[in-house]
């Protein structure tokens, strides 16, 4: 979509301050005219590909502006070439064709003008506008008369109509105070979700972790780094808090943690794309296959801290945000993920979320504050529907629930298994089934055949037991259960199951990660696969878990 291969822009400055032509002129004939090269970028090659959002991070002088201007085409390199295919919009100085002595009104049709827009277009769209910049009543005011932040509102309103191919964003989503900011975010997160490839420019650390796929990090006009926005951004952040090398250095290998997982707490498979939710890493990892080694799977966008699960209705993506108490909602982007909005006000940690798709409807559980939300896709956003505390689950911490035969099933909480209904959503309780103390600390409950199968983090005491038992009627789960544990070869806390593709697959997670999927067959089990076992966290991933 863009490549920029060897690219480097030199200006010339001239070293004395001409005041006039005629001294320009005798300088120039007298050869007394002297001038100092500037160079803003040197050597810089990298590609984006087509639904990317890519970051572009340095500090003041970096080069990063004229980067954009070379990309956009307003500027032609001194050396080396810029290819971008398809029809750009550079929302790069908002507001630079205004004429401060018309109106509003007047301006809107000018900025269309010499953004390329014809007078019918601006016409359909002008309601569209004036509505979503607030400044109805100010339309017939002259822009003088206006204030910065009015101004760049106005600006952003109509920069931002087009559906470009390519979107190149220099910091403007700081336009106007905080709810317009949120405005604009979102209007950015829809042409992101739109297909069209982004590349943003922002000193905001936070908002290029939450909204890009990958970063550049210039400095000094040349290219320091490009790749994974974690592993940038902490590269960087580390740089500008005066890191040495040996600093950087560290920085740098602790991404090693990239190369493994660290307590996958759950898998599923959406489309093409298999998903991991590498919960100690703070991230969810996708890729179309699950032969190659963990460090080629893309990172999702979007800043998650000890993330559970991962579910969607097709049309968006729900993770949870677990020790900040939210829930982000993602949409696809081709081959991409983009966070388009963060939910709160839903309990204290979230650790599960399943899709009803009988009643379009997501459920989850709030593990610290047993409180079950139920969350609505709008098809524009997703809605909180209700939000209930259930006495019946006392002040346990409940890991996980599940949906088998159209109720609701919570395991872990109060040492039980208890069953729930869900017609309008009442969350009644049905029954309740006694466990025995050495499974009391549940994980996760699935039906497959004539089994109820559970996997176990630790018994009555807290203590760390890991189990993996099965039971064909849970009134007998606690005289007569079969433990399967070693029959599968596990090694750590078996975690979540899920069914892909005719399989079944089962995490690992805490002191040993690893994934595992096989076949059951009248209740036998058979084709056993370890796709991933990545055995004990080493130091990297140790630190890593810390840092959220």
């Amino acid at each position: 979509m863009i490549e920029l291969n060897n690219v480097s822009m030199k200006f010339r400055m001239a070293n004395d301050r001409i005041m006039s032509l005629k001294e320009f002129i005798v300088k120039k004939l007298t050869g007394e005219l002297k001038y100092k090269e500037f160079v803003a970028l040197k050597d810089v090659s990298f590609s984006i590909k087509k639904g990317e959002v890519v970051g572009i991070i340095g500090g003041n002088g970096a080069g990063k502006s004229t980067l954009l201007k070379i990309i956009s085409g307003i500027l032609t390199p001194t050396i080396g070439t810029s290819r971008v295919n398809g029809t750009i919009a550079p929302l790069l100085e908002l507001g630079a064709g205004f004429d401060i002595d018309l109106t509003a009104r007047e301006n809107v049709f000018l900025n269309g003008a010499v953004l390329g827009y014809s007078k019918q277009y601006i016409t359909d769209k002008y309601n569209e506008i004036v509505e979503f910049s607030e400044l109805e009543q100010f339309m017939d005011v002259p822009i003088r008369n206006f204030s910065s932040g009015m101004t760049m509102r106005l600006a952003f309103s109509i920069a931002t109509l087009v559906k470009p191919d390519v979107l190149i964003v220099d910091e403007i989503l700081s336009v106007g105070d905080a709810h317009f900011q949120q405005k604009s975010a979102k209007r950015m997160r829809e042409l992101m979700t739109g297909g069209a490839t982004v590349i943003l420019v922002s000193h905001s650390i936070e908002q290029i972790t939450e909204m890009c796929s990958r970063v550049v990090w210039l400095d000094h006009g040349s290219l320091r780094m490009v790749g994974n926005t974690e592993e940038v951004c902490d590269a960087y952040m580390s740089h500008s808090r005066g890191g040495n090398s040996q600093t950087e250095s560290t920085s740098v290998s602790l991404i090693s943690y990239t190369d493994k997982l660290y307590s996958p707490t759950f898998i599923t498979k959406y489309d093409n794309h298999y998903l991991i939710v590498d919960c100690w890493h703070h991230r969810v990892i996708y890729n179309d296959n699950l032969i190659d080694p963990i460090k080629e799977w893309a990172t999702m966008t979007g800043k998650f801290s000890n993330p559970h699960s991962i579910v969607s209705d097709g049309d968006v993506f729900l993770v949870e945000d677990t020790r900040n108490d939210r829930v982000k909602v993602l949409r696809s982007n081709g081959a991409f993920f983009i966070e388009i909005q963060s939910i709160g006000n839903i309990g204290s940690q979230p650790n599960k979320i399943v899709y009803d798709a009988t009643n379009k409807l997501f459920y989850g559980i709030a593990a610290s504050s047993q409180q079950v939300f139920v969350l609505r896709n709008t098809g524009t956003e997703v809605v909180t529907e209700k939000v209930i505390k259930l006495d019946y689950l006392e002040s346990a911490y409940v890991r996980s629930i599940s949906l088998i035969d159209e109720k609701i099933y919570f395991v872990s909480g109060p040492g039980k298994i208890i069953v729930a209904d869900v017609n309008n959503l009442s969350f009644d309780l049905l029954i309740e089934y006694k466990v025995p103390f050495e499974l009391q600390g549940m994980n996760d409950i699935v039906k497959i055949g004539s089994y109820y199968y559970l996997t176990v983090y630790q018994n009555g005491a807290g203590e760390i037991k890991p189990s993996l038992v099965r039971v064909k009627d849970l009134n007998e789960l606690e005289t007569n259960y079969e433990d399967i544990y070693e029959l599968l070869h596990l090694k750590g806390v078996p975690y979540s199951f899920s069914l892909i593709d005719d399989r079944v697959f089962l995490t690992e997670v805490d002191s040993y990660s690893s994934i595992i999927s096989f076949k059951v067959i009248d209740d036998q089990f058979i084709d056993l696969h370890v796709h991933y076992d990545i055995g004990m966290p080493d130091d990297p991933s140790l630190k890593r878990r810390k840092q959220r």
